[in-house]
């Protein structure tokens, strides 16, 4: 029979690989151009990212050429960061002035609505909660129709809100 134990004892990250991994984290930021604008929340779901490869490769001799002072070209990380970013913004749902089909349990107001408030809230176990208000456009303005919709109640079209839009 085959052991599945692994051969060495897994050991976590030492201080000085967090500090050498936050230090190489922040001259590849640094690299990016000034107007690239990741949010904040990219840059977090990276960080991990990150610190998995930077400290694998000092475990395993590989970081030589990036503590020389050879970076990756700049373009290299942002890609990754943007990658990173287009699944965060694909997972978050509709944003605001677009327009969704709603299908949830109040059947007689299925229809398509406006997305006019997003709400987000932590719940006591730090898990994200995203609740949606849902208007219609009447005489010029907004009428909200539903409050309180769950990410899992709409389904987001391509449509977004403008000024001429019926």
């Amino acid at each position: 029979m085959t052991s599945i134990e692994p051969d060495r004892i897994a050991v976590p990250a030492s201080e000085g690989e967090r500090e050498q991994m936050e230090a190489a984290f922040r001259a590849a930021l640094k690299q990016l151009p000034p107007n690239t604008g990741f949010p904040h929340d990219v840059r977090e779901l990276a960080r991990p990212l990150f610190e998995v490869g930077w400290i694998s490769g000092v475990r395993t001799g590989h970081t030589g050429p990036a503590l020389a002072d050879v970076p990756l070209p700049p373009h290299t990380f942002g890609t990754a960061l943007s990658n990173l970013s287009d699944a965060v913004n694909a997972d978050s749902g509709p944003s605001i002035g677009q327009l969704v089909s709603y299908h949830g349990s109040q059947q007689r107001c299925h229809g398509r609505y406006w997305v006019t408030r997003i709400e987000r809230e932590l719940d006591r176990r730090g898990r994200e909660s995203v609740l949606f208000r849902l208007s219609e456009y009447k005489h010029g303005a907004f009428v909200t129709a539903l409050t309180g919709v769950h990410t899992w109640s709409v389904t987001a079209l391509p449509q977004h809100w403008q000024r001429d839009t019926p």
